[in-house]
């Protein structure tokens, strides 16, 4: 399962007031110091217009401690493919009143080590809303059709991709998709990407 340790504080920053984007330079630690300063550093970007810095665009390599994350497309579905079990795959469908956000995202692993990209630890990622509610992937991304099994490691300085997938309320707008890279240098920076279509 990717991680999502630490991103509880991530979107604190969807509930400030001054529409300004939490970004890579917004930090925080563990415990009540993390969350006191998340809440004081990181705010919506509701209002920010494109190219706002710090907040990147779907299509732009963003990198994060050594990780370059594209975000290719996001969707909003009924269904996902997923393993039936049997080497074959079938369509999971949204439980009522939820439709799932689909993230297709290409990695690029500038670190030194090897990361997992359907069951490791190593990126923490987190979905906002436009009523900036937080949401989660799925906890068996590895089922997804043409993720990697959980053990299949891309290599430093190798590549892969990986769909990303949040169940969400069926009123719910993709807003932001923010990520950090808990083996970096600094495993609390985030990385803030904008998904609104203009």
């Amino acid at each position: 399962m990717v991680a999502a340790v630490g991103l509880g504080m991530l979107f604190v920053a969807g509930c400030g007031s001054d529409d300004s984007p939490a970004t890579q330079g917004d930090t925080a630690t563990q415990g009540d110091t993390a969350t006191q300063a998340t809440t004081a550093a990181a705010t919506s970007t509701a209002a920010q217009p494109s190219g706002t810095p710090g907040v990147f665009k779907v299509g732009e390599p963003v990198d994060n401690g050594g990780l370059t994350v594209t975000i290719a497309s996001v969707e909003t579905v009924p269904a996902v493919a997923v393993s039936d079990g049997t080497g074959g795959y079938g369509d999971r469908t949204a439980p009522e009143g939820q439709q799932f956000v689909v993230l297709d995202a290409d990695i690029a692993n500038g670190t030194t080590t090897p990361i997992d990209l359907s069951c490791g630890t190593t990126i923490g990622t987190r979905l906002l809303d436009t009523q900036k509610r937080q949401h989660n992937v799925i906890d068996d991304l590895e089922s997804v059709q043409g993720n990697r099994p959980c053990g299949d490691q891309v290599a430093p300085g190798a590549g892969g991709e990986i769909r990303w997938v949040f169940e969400v309320p069926a009123d719910a707008v993709p807003r932001l998709f923010a990520f950090l890279n808990e083996a970096g240098p600094d495993p609390t920076a985030v990385t803030v990407v904008d998904l609104s279509v203009s």
